[in-house]
């Protein structure tokens, strides 16, 4: 399938974007690849395999290239993986790299990187070839998912990958029987390295520990497994609408949770609905530092305003309860820095 994500597990799909026009070369993928996880998804416990710019061979018969000739092998750029804290497996993330300039993306190249991820993807989960090189345990619980990754090295220009991703029929997509793909563009991009930027911060400020972990509640469907502390960020929670980093105590700060709000916070009806999603997880109950910190570029200047409607809302709702109004008035709202990233990867090209 292909979709959304959402911390309940409503999975999405994102794709990834190309960088101005076609390009021959591939020697930096593995340099870009290395920056990238040193930049952004090392602060969500992912883990990177060394291995990186590498084919697997094809093993179905019926994937064809672009000539229609029978598939030799399949690319992959980068595998990332981590363990799922809901599903109690290792989720990897085969991962095509993309980038492009301006109005350079079209409808037609970002098809045709979807349809050869879905033929990888397919492939890997079934591939002995495919494990061999990423050192997977077939014994082990573990499930192969498509990430394609879409950098617009330019930067400030978007609109076309959007555009463009829109137009994308994904129904038609040869998406194997309980197959998910995932894609990053230039928006989740430059938001994902901010939220690193800003945790490096923290750390540096001693407002939040080293040690952290992502805070995963208990849902209906779906309980958490395994340790708590160091709970990595699924890809489902780096796509959703907020994000949650539990942590403890700090020289500057006790313990508590920072909320990565990732949608627009100009209205109290928004702020709104993340007090009930605090609420619903009893996280106002909890008697901990709850610091929310917005992700989105166009914050308005009357934000703090807003909260506090949020806030009063909230409170009268719930009959004015004074133990309530303290909980929210001890909430701290603020914004992070939106930090531009320096990839450049010239040599990242679309490929099948």
């Amino acid at each position: 399938m292909v979709c959304y994500a959402s911390l309940e597990l409503v999975v999405e799909c994102k794709i990834i974007e190309h960088q101005g026009g076609l390009m021959a070369e591939t020697s930096n993928v593995s340099a870009i690849a290395s920056r990238i996880s040193d930049d952004i998804f090392r602060y969500f416990y992912w883990t990177t395999h060394p291995k990186k710019d590498d084919n697997f061979i094809c093993s179905n018969p019926e994937h064809k290239s672009s000539d229609d000739s029978p598939k030799a092998t399949h690319p992959g750029d980068v595998m990332f993986f981590y363990q799922d804290p809901y599903l109690q497996k290792t989720i990897y993330l085969h991962t095509d790299l993309k980038s492009y300039a301006d109005k350079s993306i079209t409808t037609r190249m970002l098809k045709s990187a979807l349809h050869s991820l879905c033929m990888a993807v397919e492939c890997a989960n079934q591939s002995k070839d495919w494990r061999n090189k990423y050192s997977v345990d077939a014994s082990d619980p573990h499930e192969v998912r498509g990430l394609l990754f879409v950098h617009n090295w330019t930067k400030g220009y978007d609109k076309p990958f959007y555009e463009a991703i829109a137009r994308v029929d994904l129904h038609n997509l040869p998406v194997a029987p309980g197959t998910i793909l995932h894609y990053l563009g230039p928006h989740d991009i430059q938001r994902l390295y901010s939220i690193g930027n800003d945790i490096v911060r923290l750390v540096h400020s001693d407002r939040l520990p080293k040690n952290y972990t992502f805070y995963y509640p208990d849902l209906m469907l779906f309980r958490r497994h395994g340790e708590i502390w160091e709970q990595p960020a699924t890809i489902e929670a780096l796509t959703g609408p907020y994000l949650i980093l539990k942590h403890g105590a700090a020289e500057k700060v006790g313990q508590g949770y920072v909320i990565y709000f990732n949608r627009p916070a100009a209205t109290p009806e928004a702020l709104l609905y993340l007090l009930d999603i605090l609420s619903r997880y009893q996280m106002l109950e909890s008697n901990e530092l709850i610091r929310i910190r917005l992700t989105n570029v166009d914050v308005p200047d009357d934000m703090r305003s807003a909260f506090l409607i949020a806030k009063q809302r909230y409170a009268r709702d719930w009959g004015f309860d004074p133990v309530r109004e303290r909980l929210l008035s001890a909430i701290e709202i603020d914004t992070i820095t939106s930090v531009t990233d320096t990839y450049n990867p010239g040599a990242t090209g679309w490929r099948e």
